[in-house]
């Protein structure tokens, strides 16, 4: 298999929303803690739900769901 021509037929907006739906998914409660110190706790859902939507969005732009992305 070419991997050359599989990588470049990857939408970056894509991929890039995926990782960083996905990293923001799993590490909502550290970053809330992190930027918001005690404050942060109310934030964790909310925040985990904006990351889990990004990463799907993403998803669905590598996918060719949503052309020309």
């Amino acid at each position: 298999m070419n991997w050359d021509s599989v990588i470049s037929r990857l939408s970056v907006p894509g991929l890039t929303l995926l990782v960083l739906g996905a990293a923001g998914c799993v590490q909502a409660t550290r970053l809330c803690r992190l930027v918001l110190g005690q404050r942060g706790e109310r934030f964790i859902l909310p925040l985990r739900l904006v990351s889990l939507l990004a990463a799907l969005l993403g998803a669905l732009i590598l996918l060719d769901f949503i052309p020309g992305l």
